[in-house]
């Protein structure tokens, strides 16, 4: 398939996200996966496995900034030395 062919699938991707009310041009980290695929640097499994990735980077960040939010991270402190000063 060709660069044009790529970009029309593309356009139709975004176009229904946005009416599913998931607008995934909003993502950075998407769009620039999607524009590799577009110019045929990538095939659509390395865009899934490589997005599935960054998903998880973001997830795993924001755990950690929720973590430390609510004092569960590794910065919080220990209750048992807290016990020990006293």
């Amino acid at each position: 398939m060709d660069r044009t062919g790529r970009k029309s699938i593309a356009q139709r991707v975004i176009d229904r996200a946005k009416a599913r009310g998931e607008p995934i041009d909003q993502d950075p980290d998407f769009v620039a996966l999607l524009d590799e695929w577009i110019n045929g640097d990538i095939d659509i499994k390395q865009m899934r496995a490589k997005y599935l990735d960054v998903l998880a980077h973001q997830k795993s960040e924001r755990r950690g900034r929720w973590a430390r939010r609510v004092g569960t991270g590794a910065d919080a402190p220990d209750p048992a030395a807290e016990e020990n000063d006293g």
